[in-house]
């Protein structure tokens, strides 16, 4: 009802008569919004009250001008259905956001909510990514908010995230440059893998048991390694004082490290040899021949079949004949004194990867460094690393103490090369021991 001049207007009506089934003739019910509109509106409005302080939604407000220490961004309103939100979600802070969601959505199959907030500046103030059936919040850093990127090493959070297949996932984040602190294992029903993203922030990945525990080895993972070194004796005494390595009573296979691992003595400068797993020996020789390489046929110490083999560019190798029973070695193992990842030098990469390949069926991915390059799907791991002087291949062996490592390293007459670091997959020093063998310390997160 209205007045007017204090006289009541017997023809004034409620200006929102028309919402209510009883004032609008033809309706039998309330009238309800577009359904679209409604879950839009909806979506828009939760969006808006979750932003970061002093970050304003334009078009909430047709009639009010912002405040000085307000800034208004443009927000999509196109939106997806909605997902539910849990009382309480992660909100993400990145150095670089646009290379999160890209990374995020190609490798944990996360999709982009809407389209991010972009500040004045060019920083992405807010963003929402649907994964696992909720949702994550992503944003920018903000140094005077006090808001900051995970720095290495210094993960306080982690993410659990549902994944239908944890191997494959865990094997996806790896290639995409991911850092794996835990190989999948089965606990409580489940299946998990520990990664680190490139951005700092920690994912325990779990899926369904699926008794993977004992998995076939596959072509071109390594399947034995031997240190060769110019005096096997000097090496026993080292690596048993700085890893611990025990021995076969003829001093040649190290008996604790989790993986088959000898020493030989060579008459060459120091380095790792690699014998590789092929499910076909004959076609094996005849693609190291067609490669550049040549090899003999023989037998190893075990009675295996082997061909003892040199590549292109003169170094020793051998492939053996799969067998079956022939389990998988872990990617990362975790044992003292196992080989966690190795680093093959070369001075040509091309070369290498043109040969190994051929031979192995390798397929490689650009590394985190200039002409570095990632073995994918292969155990355990193998990185390349372009434009040496000479090849050598030098392994990251496993220690729950850097520090004392590095220690025993010096006690025990080798050098510390490179003092210890923090990286994202736990903390390592570059060492060589006291025959010139370079080699790394790893303590894994």
């Amino acid at each position: 009802m209205s007045t007017r001049n204090g006289t009541r207007s017997s023809d004034a009506r409620d200006p929102l008569h028309v919402l209510r089934a009883a004032d609008a003739p033809g309706f039998d019910e309330p009238v309800m919004p577009d359904a679209a509109f409604a879950a839009s509106l909806r979506d828009r409005l939760e969006r808006g009250a979750t932003l970061p302080q002093g970050v304003i939604m334009s078009g909430t407000a047709t009639d009010t001008a912002p405040r000085s220490d307000e800034t208004v961004v443009e927000s999509d309103t196109t939106t997806s259905p909605p997902v539910e939100r849990p009382g309480a979600l992660p909100y993400l802070v990145v150095a670089d956001p646009r290379r999160a969601i890209d990374w995020y959505t190609s490798t944990l199959g996360a999709v982009l909510r809407g389209e991010p907030i972009v500040m004045d500046d060019g920083r992405i103030g807010h963003a929402e990514l649907e994964m696992g059936g909720g949702v994550i919040y992503l944003a920018a850093e903000f140094p005077d908010l006090g808001l900051r990127a995970p720095e290495p090493g210094k993960v306080s959070v982690s993410l659990m995230l549902p994944v239908a297949d944890t191997d494959a996932v865990v094997a996806a984040a790896a290639r995409a440059g991911a850092a794996v602190t835990r190989e999948p294992y089965e606990a409580h029903g489940t299946r998990t893998g520990v990664v680190v993203d490139p951005f700092g922030h920690r994912w325990m990945l779990t899926g369904p048991s699926g008794n993977k525990v004992v998995d076939a080895i596959h072509q071109g993972d390594i399947g034995y390694m031997a240190l060769s070194t110019p005096d096997a004796a000097r090496a026993r005494r080292f690596y048993a004082t700085v890893l611990g390595w025990e021995f076969d009573a003829d001093g040649r296979r190290v008996t604790n490290a989790g993986h088959r691992l000898g020493i030989h003595e060579t008459d060459g400068p120091p380095t790792l040899f690699c014998a590789y797993a092929v499910h076909d020996l004959e076609a094996a020789h005849a693609r190291i021949v067609a490669a550049g390489g040549h090899g003999e046929f023989g037998s190893s110490q075990d009675g295996r079949r082997v061909v003892d083999a040199v590549d292109d560019q003169g170094v020793r190798f051998a492939v053996y004949q799969i067998e079956p029973g022939d389990t998988r070695p872990e990617q990362h193992p975790r044992t003292r004194g196992a080989m966690t990842y190795l680093t093959v030098h070369t001075p040509d990469s091309a070369r290498l990867r043109d040969f190994y390949g051929s031979v192995l069926d390798w397929t490689l991915h650009a590394g985190r460094i200039e002409d570095g390059w990632e073995v994918d799907d292969v155990r355990p791991q193998v990185g390349i690393a372009g434009g040496a002087d000479r090849s050598v291949a030098v392994p990251m062996w496993v220690t729950d103490d850097v520090e004392a490592a590095v220690g025993r390293v010096r006690a025990a007459g080798g050098t510390v090369l490179d003092e210890p670091r923090t990286a994202p997959y736990g903390v390592s020093a570059r060492c060589a021991d006291d025959q010139g063998a370079e080699f790394y310390l790893g303590q894994l997160f």
